[in-house]
């Protein structure tokens, strides 16, 4: 494009010949179109950076917010799931309830073999590792597991009185007699199944059973004169004797057997 003035070449953009000054009439309407343009561009730039910035910074806070909420409802969940007692011990029962199932067979052998060799503190730990006190398909064990509990809790209560205490926290000579006092009084009631009504021929105490906790009593007889230095009179009555009764003979026993400890009561 040339300047009509003086012939210049001229560009698109130039407003005025550089040469002569004059106004550039040819391209008038191209600057006025191509700043028209930028100004539009400019606008439309600013608004999209402005509109991405609002919406870049709405959505970092919204992403934010998400994340802390769903961190927040797995801590729950996690919270839950590991500080409810009653569901861990429910979860955990359950697992031990489908490895007892899945190994009935050698539990059950177990079980009788040792019935059969009067491991009573065996059977205790083993019962109560598998639960089996509370699973239905070992009802015909009812009192033989009583028995055992029991058993295990007399023979601790004795060792804890002849060891002085050391490491069985803070009871006494006195608190131990009485313990053992309470499950010889109840053995009645819940071992024998005066307190379940049981039936004369009922499962639980015939055959091995039956056997088994008639030799389960007078091992424990048997363990507490000895240790108490009971007469055998005083063996044999202990069973009918109120828990009072009982846990009287068994300290003065102790406070014979035991004089240091009578100090510490």
């Amino acid at each position: 494009m040339k300047c009509k003035y003086c012939g210049y070449n001229l560009g698109l953009e130039d407003e005025y010949c550089p040469h002569c000054g004059k106004a550039n009439e040819q391209a008038k309407k191209h600057i006025e179109d191509m700043k028209h343009y930028r100004e539009d561009y400019e606008q439309t730039r600013d608004d999209v950076i402005t509109k991405s910035t609002r919406f870049n910074s709405i959505t970092a806070r919204v992403a934010i917010i998400a994340v802390m909420l769903l961190l927040i409802i797995i801590m729950l969940i996690i919270t839950a799931n590991n500080s409810d007692i009653e569901t861990r011990e429910k979860r955990n029962n359950k697992r031990i309830a489908e490895e007892v199932e899945k190994n009935r067979s050698e539990i059950e052998a177990t079980l009788k073999e040792m019935e059969e060799h009067r491991d009573y503190l065996a059977m205790k730990y083993f019962m109560t590792n598998h639960r089996l006190r509370s699973n239905d398909d070992f009802n015909e064990y009812s009192r033989v597991f009583t028995a055992v509990i029991d058993y295990e809790v007399i023979y601790s209560d004795i060792i804890s009185i002849v060891d002085g205490f050391d490491g069985y926290g803070d009871k006494t000579a006195k608190d131990r007699c009485y313990d053992i006092a309470i499950y010889i009084s109840d053995w009645n009631r819940y071992v024998d199944g005066e307190f379940w009504n049981d039936s004369p021929d009922s499962p639980m105490h015939s055959g091995e059973h039956g056997a088994f906790l008639r030799d389960i009593r007078k091992d424990t007889q048997d363990m507490v004169q000895v240790y108490f230095e009971l007469t055998d009179e005083q063996a044999s009555s202990m069973w009918t004797m109120e828990k009072d009764a009982i846990g009287e003979m068994l300290y003065e026993k102790c406070m014979d057997l035991y004089p240091k400890d009578k100090e510490d009561d």
